[in-house]
């Protein structure tokens, strides 16, 4: 993950740029758009494929979430 070369992708989150988060062997990529994500995918498979890794295509999944501006919390009690 260190020899991306990722830049400023990814979402900023308190002043530190957040592209990827790490789940024992999953991985999870973060980007607020398509093209980045296509990018970043093909990256990091091309990384995998280097040290005899690969993505399995099976398990690989998309998500989206919209951004919320702000959020409301509701303590119950």
């Amino acid at each position: 993950m260190r020899t991306l070369e990722w830049g400023n992708m990814g979402v900023k989150i308190d002043g530190r740029q957040l592209y990827h988060l790490r789940f024992a062997d999953d991985i999870v990529l973060i980007t607020p758009n398509i093209s980045e994500e296509e990018r970043m995918l093909d990256d990091f498979d091309k990384a995998c494929g280097r040290i005899g890794l690969r993505l399995n295509l099976t398990k690989t999944m998309f998500m989206k979430k919209r951004l919320v501006s702000h959020a409301r919390s509701r303590s119950t009690g």
